[in-house]
């Protein structure tokens, strides 16, 4: 395309005068010149090509009746609920509970997974039936995108004749529904309705009314009650593929069975997706069953598709904002089952240039975080792990494998991913005009040949290598001058590869090395996030070692990962050498927690400091103050004592804070319980991890008005054995996280606001008695034990 020639020739030129001694010889002039000339010659062109990629991207209402694709058109298929009783039990509890002032529910879940085919059995009940004077079953689709047309349809179906004006419409909706006990069930709802329904959208009449909603989509603003659908569970998935699959006459093989279970597997739980399979492998010989279970994916998910489960997502696939589109095609560059985590994800966005700012308002990162929200409350993305400052947020996701497929299919057609699994995937036809490659086997970077093909390729912009890990190095290949993104930590470098330092368009770099970062680390002006591991955690010298002092030269830094190194001390007489963007820097030392260096980071918001004890004395924690002194507000600090002597108390104080931190992590520190009452005190602290030996002795004791903020709290691999409680500390205390404490035998049983407690391998006895544990709304603890006995 013609703007990714012009992208090409304007990065290529200042690749040249970047790396060239820029002399002004004539001959140089004649290239700048000739170079103006042919700019000016294809810029008038691009304005159109770009106006047609945008068009061909927008979705029209004539797109949305070509690919629009009604969950209702294969319920049919789903007549056999499985693993849904719990949720049914749930629905019909709220429809029948006599006192329950909650008007409207909303069941919320992917495409497939059985919304439908829920809602309308519990619609169906003959108990139901009676109950109800008014039953409406509503369809509404994303044709009806405003709440006034929605209920010009509940009034047809009503039977009475709607008016033109707003006004008379709403009179006429409580006109017909005030009187009568209803449920209205709104099916395949894609509006964002939510603040309608929950104030007057329909009348509360007193008599046990109700109103179901179904939809893909979560309200982000308003948090209904809510009906979350989960995926199946495996031996669930089994028993509805073979009810599918086989007729109750037919034999089922145990070698048979096996490789069933297999295939269910694979389809992740979705009930649509088992279904489908089911139906394909009816009638099909063993080998056959065999050769799909072999299969990466039971169902290759394409647009054009005749596959009723392939039109349903890819209609959700279109019914995204054009700003969603390319960060969810994005997510496809990642393999198979890969956990995807928050951090990573939004780094690599922002280096991409997948979002931009808008102006006066909130930070990128900010906007890429809220792009991953809203793609996981559309039911695109599934949530693995949630986050801990903010448990609305999520920590680690992941693609099911249809919609992963649904995005490696219009990556290849929009060409914008290619990936590498096989040598013949790296052809150059099947390269060429991919601006980003994603090699999901690090093995193909050890042929030559694959090496040659690649440096025929102009276009590629991001190199990312998420394969296994290899033990052996393999070499990167370099010949690519317009490089903006590699991430090459799965792969080994013996030393720094100085290639890298030609690559001056690069944003983001993420590599493993045993090597040191070379002093020219700073061509690389335009690095945004650089992440430097070590293959080997082996420290090599008794004194820190630090990263050259011309990083303090990158000014558009703003995450700094580098295990094993320290920032140096920036020279004085340089005084303008501020890194101003520098947000998280994670695995220095105390040496680079000193006065000159944290007050030449001033927006610094994160930082992960390992200590230890053999090398760094132990008044180094006096750096703490450093903290209190340059920042008031600070996100997340984290402490981790390497090897610490558990035999002696590391630290024989709490380190000092920031008056408004977010977030403590400590680990090794080996505090007395008593002395936490500096972080107790703490008027906005969220979170509160504490690790391996961060604390010490058999008791400790929290009192009232102690953490009054804090929401999330982690015990893991303590020596406590008795954790008591006097008045109301934690009043906002939400989530309880307890795993490896062996003595634990007591702890406070009630919390007012405690919504989640999880014990992983705890005290026998102590687990016993926390069975009995009840959350405010009722829920039991999550227990998880090595213990085949619990």
């Amino acid at each position: 395309m013609l703007y990714k020639k012009l992208e090409r020739l304007i990065k290529s030129r200042v690749s040249d005068l970047v790396l060239s001694d820029q002399s002004e010889s004539s001959s140089s002039m004649d290239d700048h010149i000739s170079f103006t000339l042919l700019l000016s010659q294809q810029l008038p062109i691009v304005e159109q090509e770009l106006s047609s990629f945008v068009t061909k991207l927008m979705i029209t209402d004539k797109d949305q009746q070509r690919y629009y694709f009604s969950s209702s058109d294969y319920t049919e298929k789903q007549q056999n609920l499985v693993g849904l009783d719990d949720q049914i039990k749930t629905l019909k509890e709220w429809i029948w509970h006599p006192i329950s002032n909650v008007l409207v529910t909303s069941v919320v879940g992917m495409t497939g997974i059985g919304k439908t085919t829920l809602v309308k059995q519990v619609y169906s009940d003959p108990l139901v039936i009676d109950e109800f004077e008014i039953r409406l079953f509503v369809q509404i689709g994303p044709h009806y995108n405003q709440w006034e047309e929605i209920q010009l349809l509940v009034l047809n179906q009503l039977g009475v004749v709607p008016s033109d004006d707003q006004v008379l419409v709403n009179h006429l909706l409580w006109e017909a529904l005030s009187s009568q006990k209803y449920l209205i069930v709104l099916d395949d709802v894609w509006a964002d309705v939510w603040h309608e329904l929950q104030y007057g959208g329909f009348p509360h009449n007193g008599k046990g009314s109700r109103v179901i909603v179904m939809s893909q989509i979560q309200s982000y603003y308003i948090r209904p009650k809510v009906i979350l659908l989960p995926l199946l569970k495996d031996d669930q998935s089994w028993k509805l593929l073979r009810e599918t699959a086989l007729t109750p006459e037919e034999q089922c093989s145990r070698e048979l069975e096996k490789i069933g279970k297999k295939i269910a597997r694979n389809c992740e739980g979705l009930p649509a997706a088992i279904i489908q399979v089911g139906e394909d492998l009816r009638g099909k010989s063993f080998h056959e069953w065999q050769a799909l279970s072999e299969k990466e994916d039971p169902l290759i998910i394409k647009r054009d598709d005749d596959i009723p489960l392939s039109k349903a997502l890819y209609f959700s696939y279109m019914m995204l904002p054009q700003y969603l589109k390319l960060c969810f095609l994005y997510m496809g560059v990642f393999p198979k089952y890969y956990g995807i985590f928050r951090s990573k994800l939004i780094k690599l966005w922002v280096s991409e240039g997948l979002l931009y700012p808008y102006p006066r308002l909130t930070s990128i990162e900010e906007i890429a975080g809220q792009y991953l929200d809203l793609l996981i409350y559309r039911s695109i993305v599934l949530r693995e792990k949630q986050a801990s400052i903010d448990i609305e947020k999520t920590k680690k996701c992941r693609l099911h494998f249809t919609f992963r497929s649904l995005c490696v299919n219009e990556a290849k057609s929009e060409k914008f991913f290619h990936i590498l699994k096989k040598y013949t995937d790296c052809k150059p036809e099947k390269m060429r005009s991919h601006q980003r490659l994603c090699v999901h086997n690090n093995i193909v970077l050890g042929f030559r040949q694959v090496h040659e093909w690649m440096e025929s390729v102009l276009d590629v912009r991001s190199l990312l290598c998420f394969g296994p890990k290899q033990q052996y190095p393999v070499v990167l290949p370099m010949c690519f001058r317009l490089l903006k993104i590699i991430d090459a930590l799965a792969i080994r470098f013996y030393e720094f590869p100085l290639q890298i330092l030609a690559l001056v368009h690069l944003t983001y770099l993420a590599i493993t090395c045993d090597g040191d970062v070379p002093n020219s680390i700073s061509k690389l002006w335009n690095l945004q996030v650089l992440i430097f591991c070590r293959h080997h955690n082996i420290k090599l010298s008794n004194g820190p070692i630090y990263l050259p002092i011309e990083v303090w030269k990158m000014k558009k830094l703003k995450q700094l990962y580098c295990m094993g190194f320290d920032l140096p001390a920036p020279p004085e007489e340089d005084s303008h050498l501020i890194l101003e963007n520098l947000l998280t820097v994670s695995g220095v030392s105390v040496h680079s927690c000193t006065m000159e260096v944290l007050s030449r980071m001033p927006n610094l918001m994160r930082i992960a400091i390992q200590i230890e004890p053999a090398h760094d004395s132990i008044e180094t924690f006096s750096f703490s103050s450093h903290f209190v002194s340059l920042y008031q507000y600070f996100e997340s600090i984290k402490y981790v004592v390497v090897n610490p002597n558990l035999m002696s108390q590391v630290v024989p104080c709490v380190p000092n804070f920031p008056v408004d931190i977010l977030k403590i992590s400590l680990s090794g520190s080996g505090f007395p319980w008593k002395n936490l009452r500096a972080i107790a005190a703490l008027p906005n602290l969220t979170v509160l991890k504490l690790r391996w030996y961060a604390c010490c002795g058999p008791e400790w004791k929290t009192s009232d008005g102690q953490f009054p903020r804090l929401e999330v709290l982690l015990l893991e691999d303590l020596d406590i054995e008795h954790w008591q409680s006097d008045g109301k500390p934690f009043p906002w205390l939400r989530q309880v996280i307890v795993r490896h404490c062996y003595k634990l035998k007591t702890m406070p049983d009630r919390f007012e606001s405690v919504e989640l407690l999880e014990l992983d391998d705890c005290n026998l006895s102590f687990v016993k008695k926390m069975r009995k544990w009840r959350s405010p709304s009722g829920d039991e603890a999550k227990i998880r034990s090595s213990d085949t006995d619990l």
